[in-house]
């Protein structure tokens, strides 16, 4: 859902293309349709997700995989600066880094909060933590560098 609270400042357009990118996520994209993505808070600068760990992203020793982690922070932080931008443009990671600090097993739900700390000239950073729904174990935290308005496809891209 998108929070009617933190929501009201975000731009139109890029309010409508976070409908779109939610909605194509959740159904269209393969990887984030078997994590099961279901939104918590999209506001201003802002962006939470429930996800599952699903058994296929486990390694060896049962564990899901730290690279899961970092793709889940990576997504999410996208969808934080798009929420912070005043128009649609392209964004591009060109840093990020991720702490692990924990482990979860196939079958629970994490939370990956993220924030859009700020936007200066044509950077984006954003900081967020990914956690155990159930007991709010911390899974990983994150800090990340977006470049905005990269030279990238636009016109009838999806998200």
């Amino acid at each position: 859902m998108i929070d009617p609270r933190a929501s009201s400042d975000i731009n139109p357009t890029i309010g409508a293309m976070l409908r779109s990118a939610r909605d194509f996520l959740a159904h269209e994209h393969s990887l984030f349709r078997t994590l099961e993505l279901k939104p918590i808070v999209i506001g201003k600068g802002k962006a939470t997700f429930s996800i599952a760990m699903p058994e296929k992203f486990a390694g060896p020793d049962g564990a899901i995989h730290g690279g899961l982690y970092t793709i889940i922070l990576d997504s999410i932080f996208g969808l934080a600066v798009f929420t912070a931008l005043e128009e649609v443009k392209p964004i591009a990671t060109i840093n990020l880094r991720t702490d692990y600090l924990g482990g979860s097993s196939p079958g629970a739900r994490a939370v990956c909060a993220a924030e859009c700390e700020a936007v200066r000239d044509d950077i984006a950073y954003v900081t967020g933590r990914l956690s155990l729904e159930s007991g709010g174990g911390l899974l990983a935290t994150g800090a990340g560098a977006f470049m905005v308005g990269t030279k990238g496809p636009m016109k009838g891209m999806r998200l």
